[in-house]
C-alpha cells in the first residue's frame, strides 16, 4: 500500500517541525468530507434561495390583494360622483323647465357607459374606473355649458321681471276696476280703460317696475299725468296727478316715487288712474299686480 507523507514547516524556526503520514484512506475520507461540506452549503443556498423566492411570490400576492383593495373603493367613489352629477343634471333639467319651459333630455348623456362585474379580475376594475371616470368628465363638461347657459337664461328672466308691472302704484282704495261701468260723469256705460285707486291729495305715487318716463304733461281727461315705457311692449301711465316727481327720458326702478295723487282732469275726487299698455293697448292692470304696495313687489 502506497503511503506518503507531509512536513509540515513553521516559519518560526524555533518551533518544532512536524510530519502528517497520509495513507489513501485518509486521503478518501478528507476528499469525502470536502465534498460533504460543499454539498451542505449548497444545499443550504438553494433552500434560502427557494425560501426567499416563497416570500416574495407571497409578498407580490399581498401588494395585489391591497392594489385591489384600493381600486374597488376608487371605484366606489367614482360611483359617487357620477350618481351625485346625475342628480344634478336631473335638478337643472327641472330648472330649465320652469324658468323658460326647455325640455333638455339630460338622460342621453348619463347613460352612455354602466359598469358591469369586475369580479377578481384587476384589468377590469381599472376599465370600469376609466370609463367612470369619462363619464364623469362628459357630464362635468355639459354641466358646465348648461349652467352658463341657465345663468344666461335666468339674467333675462331677471330683467325681464324688473321691467314688468307688479306692485300696486299707490297706496290706497281700489275704486274702479277694468272694463264697462257706469260713466260718474254722464251716467252711460263707458269702456274703463284701467282702474282706479283712490287716495288723499299729494299721496305718493310709486313705479310698478324698472322703466324710462316717456312723458309728463297735461292731456285732456287724464290731466296732468306721466307715461313710462317698462320694455318693447309694456307702458304704464298715471293720471289725475296733483304733481310729477320726475321728468322726460329718466330712468326709474321699482318703488321709485314719480308723482302725487291728484284730482286734475276729468275727476271726481282724488285718485290716481292707472293703466297698463301692451303695444299701445291698454289691458288690465290686475292681470299684473301680483302684491299690495311698493314694498311688496314679489320680484
Amino acid at each position: 500500500m502506497l503511503k506518503g507523507s507531509l512536513n509540515w514547516v513553521p516559519d518560526n524556526p524555533s518551533s518544532k517541525r512536524r510530519s502528517v503520514i497520509m495513507s489513501p484512506a485518509k486521503v478518501g475520507w478528507s476528499a469525502l468530507a470536502t465534498v460533504g461540506v460543499v454539498c451542505f452549503f449548497v444545499a443550504l443556498g438553494f433552500s434560502l434561495g427557494k425560501g426567499i423566492s416563497g416570500n416574495s411570490r407571497l409578498s407580490t400576492d399581498q401588494e395585489y390583494l391591497i392594489l385591489q383593495g384600493e381600486l374597488i373603493q376608487l371605484s366606489n367613489r367614482v360611483e359617487n360622483v357620477q350618481n351625485s352629477l346625475e342628480a344634478v343634471a336631473q335638478r337643472e333639467e327641472r330648472a330649465f323647465m320652469a324658468a323658460a319651459d326647455m325640455n333638455i333630455d339630460f338622460s342621453r348623456m348619463i347613460d352612455q357607459f354602466t359598469a358591469g362585474n369586475s369580479g377578481t379580475d384587476i384589468f377590469r376594475y381599472i376599465d370600469d374606473v376609466e370609463l367612470r371616470i369619462l363619464l364623469c368628465e362628459r357630464l362635468a363638461y355639459a354641466e358646465q355649458i348648461a349652467y352658463d347657459s341657465l345663468a344666461v337664461l335666468l339674467v333675462e328672466k331677471a330683467d325681464q321681471l324688473r321691467h314688468t308691472p307688479s306692485i300696486w302704484p299707490v297706496n290706497g282704495i281700489f275704486v274702479s276696476d277694468f272694463g264697462a261701468r257706469i260713466d260718474p260723469f254722464t251716467g252711460a256705460v263707458r269702456f274703463h280703460k284701467g282702474i282706479d285707486i283712490s287716495a288723499n291729495t299729494g299721496t305718493s305715487i310709486y313705479a310698478p317696475a324698472d322703466g324710462t318716463v316717456t312723458f309728463c304733461g297735461w292731456g285732456g281727461g287724464w290731466g296732468l299725468n306721466l307715461v313710462i315705457k317698462h320694455s318693447g311692449t309694456l307702458s304704464t301711465r298715471y293720471a289725475h296727478c296733483s304733481a310729477i316727481d320726475v321728468a322726460v327720458g329718466q330712468s326709474v326702478q321699482r318703488g321709485d316715487l314719480i308723482a302725487r295723487v291728484g284730482s286734475t282732469g276729468r275727476s271726481v275726487g282724488p285718485h290716481v288712474h292707472y293703466e297698463v299698455l301692451r303695444n299701445g293697448v291698454q289691458i288690465d292692470p290686475e292681470e299684473f299686480i301680483i302684491r299690495a304696495g311698493p314694498a311688496e313687489a314679489a320680484f
